[in-house]
């Protein structure tokens, strides 16, 4: 009996901790907005009616851009593409999911796409229009040193995501204005952990590879290209990075009236203003679900997304549907859970939250809520 007394007090007193060490664990989405220079946050929560709160605006710079969180979901990074170039930091407070921020670094160029290191230790960018990578090293606290640890050319042109494979020991660059994607070895461990050389893969002409994800498993790599809208798969070779083609795939409806795109000047210049791209394929985000059971895209000239199912053995996708969403949706994300999907446009004041079917993938349109202007970049985070 005293043992058993005994067993039932350490059972309830487990079961108040683990209580007490997740009641502040939440579902955050961060979205940065280029027109008002601010990143929008909102609580996600699920169960019988899912919604988007607001949890507050935070300022940023002009041109805020791509973010991308900490391994321990303690401190968001921003990349602000004005001058000065700036990476933002936030502190994030796990029990509100609210901003604060922590001060600002310079950058070496107008990056288009940042990302961590599997380990926390390292910060990766890259510039569509510099054509360079850059590494910094990540201190204690989530502090940034300002000091980059490398900066050197991409070896191409116009880079536009530097992403890393599930092992870490690879890096991923897509140069949508020469058409390759370029790996990288990377070792965490090192002063200058990203290598500077790097194998090319050959992307048909004219193409544009603009962004990358890599399968939950580890062994196939997607790229969405720009300019065309495919979506590219590619088999890899876990012991060297390496990459084979094995499909390609319109992400956009056969009956489209879109014609193919053509490079587009950087963000901000006085050609951008003046470039009509009114019936250009302008295709931007990619993303899987963590179980890797579907993909999804995005088509800022068709205002849509597109779903597709990924087959577990050979990688290979199958064109489900597209369906319309905000205007110009250049990011969306998915939530850590693969449950929901929220969309932003960037010429919309509006953020759509999705129910993803889990057995169909199909998108059902559960609200859209008050954003920012120039909505561009969704980030969730999992506090702890």
């Amino acid at each position: 009996m005293i043992q058993k007394a005994i067993f039932r007090k350490l059972v309830l007193a487990t079961s108040s901790i683990a209580i007490s060490t997740t009641a502040y664990c939440g579902t955050y989405a961060y979205i940065s907005n280029i027109d008002d220079a601010d990143i929008s946050g909102y609580e996600l929560t699920a169960g019988v009616s899912p919604h988007l709160t607001s949890i507050g605006r935070f300022p940023a710079g002009k041109f805020v851009m791509p973010m991308v969180a900490a391994p321990d979901s303690k401190t968001l990074y921003a990349s602000v593409r004005s001058i000065p170039y700036s990476l933002y930091m936030y502190q994030i407070e796990q029990a509100t999911g609210k901003l604060k921020w922590t001060g600002a670094i310079p950058l070496a160029d107008s990056m288009v796409n940042i990302s961590t290191d599997k380990t926390g230790k390292w910060l990766l960018a890259t510039s569509f229009g510099g054509h360079k990578n850059s590494v910094n090293q990540i201190q204690a606290g989530g502090y940034i040193n300002p000091t980059p640890a490398e900066v050197f050319p991409s070896g191409g042109k116009n880079p536009h995501a530097i992403v890393f494979d599930q092992s870490n020991k690879f890096v991923y660059v897509p140069q949508l204005g020469t058409d390759e994607i370029k790996v990288h070895a990377f070792n965490a461990n090192q002063t200058k952990p990203l290598s500077e050389t790097s194998t090319s893969v050959a992307i048909q002409k004219q193409f544009g590879p603009r962004h990358i994800i890599i399968s939950p498993d580890n062994k196939f790599a997607y790229v969405i290209t720009e300019m065309v809208g495919q979506v590219l798969v590619f088999s890899r070779d876990l012991k060297s990075g390496a990459l084979t083609q094995i499909q390609a795939v319109s992400s956009l409806p056969s009956d489209t009236k879109l014609v193919p795109g053509r490079p587009r000047p950087p963000t901000g210049s006085a050609e951008a203003t003046a470039f009509d791209d009114s019936n250009m394929i302008f295709s931007a985000e990619i993303k899987i679900t963590p179980n890797g059971k579907y993909l999804y895209t995005s088509d800022r000239t068709n205002n849509s997304l597109s779903g597709f199912e990924v087959d577990p053995q050979s990688g290979k996708v199958k064109y489900l549907f597209t369906t319309p969403t905000e205007e110009m949706p250049r990011g969306f994300n998915i939530d850590p859970d693969g449950q929901f999907l929220v969309a932003a446009g960037q010429k919309s004041d509006k953020v759509s939250l999705y129910a993803i079917n889990q057995s169909t993938g199909e998108l059902s349109l559960i609200e859209r809520v008050a954003g920012g202007k120039g909505a561009n970049w969704v980030t969730f985070v999992r506090t702890k």
